[in-house]
C-alpha cells in the first residue's frame, strides 16, 4: 500500500481539527493565526468544511489592503507565523489594525432575520438562542464540528 507523502504543514490538516481560536492575535490583529491556518489547510487541500474568503478573512483583508491570494502566497513562502507578521508589516496598512480588531471582536449577527439566514450552516445557534457574537458561534461550532457524537450530522457548511 502507498503512503501519502506527509503534509508540508501537518498541524493544518483542518479536516482533523479546527483552525486557533478566532480570539488569537498575531502581530496585535485578532482572527490572523486561524486565518494562517486555513490558508495552509488551502494550500495543501486539507481545508475541509473551512474557507477563507467571503467572511471574516475577507473582511480583514480588505481593510488591510491586501487580497486572499497574495495572503496564500505569503503564507506560502513563509516558515513561520513571525515571516507573515513581517509580510503584513510591508505589504498591508496595518495602522488600522486597532479599528479592525474593534470591529472584528464585536462583530454580530445583525438581527432575527440575519440569524436565520445562518441557521442551516450552524445549527448550534438553534440551541443557543444566546449566541450572537461571531467570534463565540466559530468557537462553540468549531467544537460542535469535531466532537465525534455530531459524525454524520448535518450543517456546519460555512465554517469561518
Amino acid at each position: 500500500m502507498q503512503q501519502n507523502p506527509p503534509l508540508p504543514y501537518p498541524d493544518a490538516d483542518l479536516r482533523e481539527h479546527p483552525p486557533r481560536s478566532p480570539h488569537e492575535q498575531l502581530a496585535g490583529l485578532y482572527f490572523l493565526p486561524r486565518t494562517i491556518d486555513k490558508a495552509r489547510a488551502k494550500i495543501q487541500g486539507t481545508l475541509g468544511l473551512y474557507k477563507i474568503t467571503p467572511g471574516i478573512s475577507g473582511y480583514m483583508f480588505e481593510a488591510l489592503g491586501i487580497t486572499e491570494d497574495d495572503f496564500v502566497e505569503a503564507v506560502r513562502a513563509a516558515a513561520t507565523d513571525d515571516d507573515v507578521a513581517s509580510w503584513l508589516e510591508q505589504h498591508a496598512d496595518m495602522s488600522k489594525v486597532p479599528e479592525l480588531n474593534e470591529m472584528l471582536i464585536n462583530r454580530r449577527l445583525r438581527d432575527e432575520e440575519h440569524r436565520a439566514s445562518f441557521l442551516p450552516a450552524y445549527p448550534i445557534l438553534t440551541e443557543r438562542p444566546d449566541l450572537w457574537n461571531w467570534f463565540e458561534i466559530f468557537e462553540l461550532d468549531d467544537r460542535w464540528i469535531f466532537d465525534p457524537a455530531n459524525r454524520g450530522k448535518t450543517g456546519s457548511a460555512l465554517p469561518a
